[in-house]
């Protein structure tokens, strides 16, 4: 990258996109919003590109029925904190019968 250049397309890059892969919680949050504020102060003209600024999502919070895992009978993927949290409180009665994991 080069400073003051105006984009326009991403040609002259190495790369095509930028990825921002942060945790899902509040720091990651941070982090990401650091970013963004970085490039929109330095390089205003690549946020303009379409496509160019991607974030890769993870789930905060797994939770699945069954013995094993990796091979859940049932499987629910939660991205945000108050999604799960809504999910858990609608969910009380059978709770017992879900494992969790929440991931950082």
């Amino acid at each position: 990258l080069k400073h003051k250049q105006v984009y326009t397309d991403t040609k002259s890059l190495r790369y095509g996109h930028l990825m921002i892969m942060t945790d899902q919680d509040h720091d990651g949050s941070h982090i990401k919003g650091l970013l963004i504020n970085f490039l929109q102060v330095q390089f205003p003209s690549l946020l303009k590109i379409p496509q160019f600024l991607q974030e890769f999502i993870t789930p905060i919070v797994k939770v699945w029925q069954g013995p094993d895992p990796k091979k859940p009978q049932r499987l629910k993927s939660f991205f945000t904190q108050p999604q799960y949290d809504e999910w858990k409180e609608s969910h009380k009665a059978e709770l017992s019968r879900w494992q969790s994991k929440y991931f950082k």
